[in-house]
């Protein structure tokens, strides 16, 4: 079938074929047309099981990932459900009869105790009126829009707030192969028209109700290229070209494609329909450094067992939720669909859902099988934000929001420090994005630090180089010789100033007192040798004692939890971030570096 094209048009019926219980085809076809050059292509692939559904109030289309502009759907209240049977022109009483009222009643309890629970028993549905066996003009040829408003004329149904009529006829399937279609008005009312029972029944009619409610289809951003998030085109549409909407795509989700098993809706659905306590979803805000989150099943019952947060460069909104085999999602959160899913709000409708999988390749059949994020994959925005799943277990997911220019720094302790480095203009890093935060750091780097975090200075570095092993071509020439050049550093007596070698704990020490005395001119950095060593590794005859015990005294180096400081090791680049970090508040607070 052709590609949609969403508008706020009164009416968007989702023209669907299906091999009504055929579960998984080996390799659905997929028809589109070009796009209108603004806006978002929809993709719907042939066979999916699926309800229809029309908006009679119309639903326009919303960028992913927006805020909505209009207030919550919050509602409260019991929709009395007009149940009926209908005896078709074509079809004879005794096919009619044949519908079970009891697997009909089923359905409706099913989708009562479903959204009961997503609404903090604010929602439900009751039937408050039977009819079995009416006759219709209508006939089983017909499409089911026409069916559905004949039947809804001759009966004489007004729709009103908290009120629902539900149609059973006697066909295996309604036209275009769907399992169900409803049309929907006003957030609280509408129709649903359904062929004879089925295993799909109970989800089909759940799902109807969630259109009731104001709900649209979950459905699956879809890349050739495979990426996991996209940005918009300037014309409209996605920047990759390559991009578009898959619907239903999204099967953890109630509001995807047809199923046995009714899993929970999103907490993007969530948000919008105001359902639950109002306290499910934690709002992060404007993401912003690196920060981490603990996830809870997301169809359990815990305060805060969500979270979502707003991009910083994009403002596109991200929820993240954890996905494990509890409650409404005992059957569905398995295997590959165990663990941190990622979804939007918006895409193809401004009331649909869009989930972002690890993978967006296009998938066979109609349940893809691995649509939530594992422990050790990283997520990442089409802006740069990352979202690193840290570990899933049976009850909890830790995830960690980073923000970073460095797509490691979120696996430091120091990411904080490790962040104002960079923002502070002091390390950008390596070429591949990454800052190797446990490398150790090598006295040439250290050098490049410190001449940056001095302002990098006007200096013209000497036509001979003070240092054999520094030649005037050297990529750092300019820095070692500038710290030779200020006092900071001699180099070792053989003339060398060996600038692969890591730099030792003990010699940063006296790199940084030097800095903040000779450079900066700070008082305070001159302070004497205490006469007890700080560190039980230490003595006062030992090598750069002074040097050490200052950067105790002031604050820049706390030593190991055995009271050591181990002087002899290595730095490694986070710890090295983390002291000059240190030292840039030391020297704040007694009135600034004034080299």
């Amino acid at each position: 079938m052709p590609l949609l094209q969403r508008s706020a048009a009164l009416f968007a019926a989702l023209f669907l074929s299906s091999a009504a219980l055929a579960y998984q085809p080996a390799s659905p076809a997929m028809a589109a047309t070009a796009p209108a050059p603004d806006t978002i292509p929809v993709e719907q692939v042939d066979g999916t099981p699926h309800a229809a559904h029309a908006s009679e109030a119309g639903v326009a289309q919303l960028p992913k990932g927006q805020e909505f502009a209009t207030e919550s759907l919050t509602r409260t209240g019991d929709i009395k459900v007009a149940l009926v049977t209908v005896q078709l022109a074509d079809k004879s009483s005794t096919e009619t009869s044949a519908i079970s009222l009891e697997a009909a009643k089923n359905g409706i309890t099913a989708s009562s105790n479903y959204w009961k629970a997503m609404s903090n028993n604010r929602l439900s549905m009751s039937v408050a009126s039977v009819r079995t066996g009416f006759k219709s003009s209508a006939t089983s040829s017909q499409d089911y829009y026409t069916i559905t408003n004949t039947v809804t004329r001759e009966l004489g149904w007004v729709s009103s707030p908290y009120t629902a009529l539900v149609i059973f006829i006697p066909v295996p399937t309604l036209s275009w192969g769907a399992l169900g279609f409803g049309a929907s008005s006003d957030g609280t009312s509408g129709r649903i028209l359904m062929p004879q029972p089925s295993k799909f029944t109970n989800n089909v009619v759940a799902h109807e109700f969630g259109h009731v409610l104001g709900l649209m289809h979950a459905d699956s951003l879809q890349c050739g290229s495979g990426i996991a998030d996209v940005g918009p085109a300037i014309t409209g549409g996605f920047a990759d070209s390559s991009c578009s909407i898959r619907e239903y795509g999204d099967t953890t989700d109630l509001m995807g494609a047809a199923q046995y098993s009714i899993p929970a809706i999103s907490s993007s659905f969530w948000d919008r329909g105001g359902f639950g306590r109002g306290d499910e979803i934690f709002n992060a805000g404007l993401a912003s450094g690196t920060k981490q989150y603990t996830l809870k099943a997301w169809a359990g019952s815990d305060a805060n067992r969500a979270v979502k947060f707003t991009d910083p460069k994009s403002k596109e909104v991200y929820y993240l939720e954890l996905r494990l085999p509890v409650g409404y999602d005992t059957s569905t959160a398995v295997n590959g669909n165990r663990g941190v899913k990622i979804v939007q709000s918006g895409g193809a409708t401004a009331a649909s859902s869009l989930i972002l999988m690890p993978s967006t390749l296009p998938f066979s059949g109609y349940y893809a099988s691995n649509q939530t994020w594992q422990a050790g994959q990283t997520f990442t925005t089409y802006t740069g934000t990352r979202v690193t799943v840290d570990y899933v277990t049976s009850t909890a997911a830790g995830v960690t929001v980073s923000t970073s220019p460095f797509i490691d720094s979120y696996q430091s302790a120091f990411f904080n420090e490790i962040d104002w480095m960079y923002y502070s203009g002091l390390s950008t890093g390596w070429a591949d994005g990454t800052y190797r935060p446990f490398t150790t750091m090598s006295r040439e780097a250290m050098a490049a630090f410190l001449y940056r975090l001095a302002g990098s200075p006007l200096y013209t570095p000497p036509a001979v180089s003070p240092f054999s092993d520094v030649p005037t071509w050297h990529g750092f020439y300019h820095q070692i010789s500038w710290m030779n050049s200020t006092g900071l550093s001699t180099g070792w007596a053989d003339g060398t100033y060996r600038p692969y070698e890591s730099i030792t704990r003990e010699a940063m020490s006296a790199f940084l007192n030097r800095y903040s005395g000779k450079l900066c001119r700070i008082a305070a950095a001159d302070v004497a040798a205490p006469a007890v060593s700080p560190f039980i590794d230490m003595t006062p005859a030992s090598g750069f004692y002074r040097e050490i015990s200052w950067m105790k005294s002031a604050g820049i180096s706390t030593g190991w939890a055995d009271g050591t400081y181990r002087p002899a090791n290595s730095v490694t680049r986070e710890q090295m971030a983390a002291f000059i970090y240190r030292l840039d508040s030391y020297h704040a607070a007694n009135g600034g570096c004034v080299a």
